[in-house]
């Protein structure tokens, strides 16, 4: 099985853009040979679906990479270190990327893990999606399931 995984939170306006581009998948009907998944915040939830079955992960997320607000990029999680400041592991705390260490050293099978990275232009306490985002969501969509199939 295949997995477009969002994570975000619908409360932090941009941040939520990796579980908007999994409702836009699933409200019309776009998974076809994957399933998409809304973590939300709850990132431990990944080591779940990390198992022997299966084929691909990809992971949607907003991430501050320094390019203009909406730019996307690919990434695997090797070429990348998260900023967030060291601290505790809770299904409150959305570091994807300590996730996937936890997982690892607990001997968890790596299937090839793409990360979908998109610079947010806001991350503050509201709902919705800044225009520079919104704008981009179907687009977004279907570079997500165009990246997802070619894992």
């Amino acid at each position: 099985m295949r997995y477009l995984v969002g994570f975000g939170n619908y409360t932090s306006y941009d941040d939520s853009i990796g579980l908007r581009i999994v409702e836009h998948i699933a409200e019309r009907g776009l998974e076809q040979g994957f399933r998409a998944l809304d973590l939300s915040t709850n990132s431990l939830d990944l080591v779940s679906y990390l198992n022997a079955d299966t084929e691909a992960v990809l992971i949607v997320d907003s991430a501050r990479m320094g390019m203009a607000p909406g730019e996307v990029h690919f990434f695997t999680p090797e070429e990348v270190e998260s900023r967030k400041e060291p601290g505790h592991l809770s299904t409150h705390e959305g570091d994807v990327l300590k996730v996937l260490e936890l997982a690892r050293a607990m001997g968890y099978p790596e299937p090839p893990i793409l990360i979908m990275g998109i610079e947010p232009e806001r991350v503050t306490s509201e709902i919705g999606l800044s225009k520079a985002l919104e704008e981009r969501l179907p687009g977004y969509a279907a570079a997500a399931i165009t990246r997802l199939r070619d894992l």
